[in-house]
């Protein structure tokens, strides 16, 4: 997976800046409000820790503790991507705390990761190059997950 800003790759899942806003399609209407949370950890060695957990191919240190929520207006399917993906506008609130959580992590070094979670389920960790600082995203999804899951999940948040 990699992270990507609208013109360049940054890492590791693909978030994309937007100047649009979240839309609805097949998968369902937007979810209106909601969270997801965010936390930096770094990556570990399999079976190091109790705490180092595989997520998407690597190992994680996954402590629940460190997660921060970042309040969302809507989310929605993403019409305009290839793949599997979703639409997310964030809050003002929202936005302070993924361009803070991006920018810990770019100044983490290459094994600083930021995870993403919505409910109970880890969606990815991202290797992230540089802070991220929009409120509009896209999130292209692990193969496990659809966008109609996901939106549901964060409408339950």
């Amino acid at each position: 997976m990699k992270i990507q800003r609208k013109f360049g790759v940054i890492g590791a899942l693909a978030l994309f800046v937007l100047s649009g806003c979240a839309s609805a399609d097949a998968a369902g209407p937007p979810a209106s409000g909601g969270s997801i949370e965010v936390a930096v950890t770094k990556i570990c060695a399999a079976g190091s820790s109790a705490d180092c957990v595989a997520v998407n191919g690597e190992h994680i240190l996954l402590t629940h503790s460190a997660f921060q929520r970042v309040e969302l207006k809507a989310a929605a399917a993403a019409n305009d991507q290839s793949g599997n993906a979703v639409d997310l506008e964030l809050t003002e609130d929202g936005a302070s705390v993924l361009a803070a959580s991006t920018a810990a992590a770019s100044e983490a070094g290459q094994e600083a990761r930021v995870v993403i979670k919505v409910g109970d389920k880890v969606m990815s960790a991202v290797r992230v190059a540089e802070p991220l600082r929009a409120d509009h995203v896209t999130i292209q999804l692990p193969d496990d997950v659809t966008a109609e899951e996901f939106t549901a999940q964060i409408r339950r948040s």
